[in-house]
């Protein structure tokens, strides 16, 4: 073996390692992003359905490639789909434990949150050389949540991902 094919392997090598180490460091924080997401979750009027609050996930592309996946699958799931535009329900209890009504005010696909997630991400088509993170919530209301009625959905943990980021990577060992 040259001494040329030697350091070429030994770079090779030591590329596939960084890498993994990156990648691993990006897995663990989009973990803490999702749980972020969650623990800052605002609605006014609370959690109806559960939807959107059961429904954060994220995915990470490696080359334009889907590789990993995370929502939090530690929190209690949604106690009915989706409501549609003008469709009106009385849940007792509701996801936050009390009794009420409510009317859907925006046009849903009548599912899970957590299904539109995935379906989204897995549909994405990244298109980056590189690492990239795609965070979404799975319901469609979730702009009115927090354009209409000053909720937060996702802009504060936007807010904080650079903060998240940069904690959860640390020295190779």
């Amino acid at each position: 073996m040259t001494n040329e094919k030697t350091l070429t392997d030994g770079l090779k090598k030591a590329r596939e390692i960084a890498l993994g180490h990156v990648r691993k460091c990006l897995e663990d924080a989009c973990d803490k992003l999702v749980d972020h997401a969650v623990q800052s979750y605002k609605s006014p009027i609370g959690a109806f359905t559960g939807n959107t609050i059961t429904s954060y996930a994220i995915g990470l592309y490696l080359d334009g490639d889907f590789v990993y996946y995370y929502s939090n699958d530690g929190i209690k799931p949604p106690v009915r789909v989706k409501l549609k535009k003008g469709e009106k329900t009385i849940l007792s209890p509701d996801w936050g434990g009390r009794t009420r009504e409510f009317t859907g005010i925006t046009d849903t696909d009548g599912g899970y949150g957590e299904d539109y997630s995935k379906r989204f991400l897995g549909a994405y088509s990244s298109k980056v050389k590189g690492m990239e993170l795609v965070m979404c919530s799975g319901t469609e209301y979730s702009t009115y949540i927090e354009t209409v009625m000053k909720g937060n959905v996702l802009t504060d943990t936007f807010k904080n991902a650079s903060t998240i980021l940069e904690k959860n990577f640390k020295p190779m060992n």
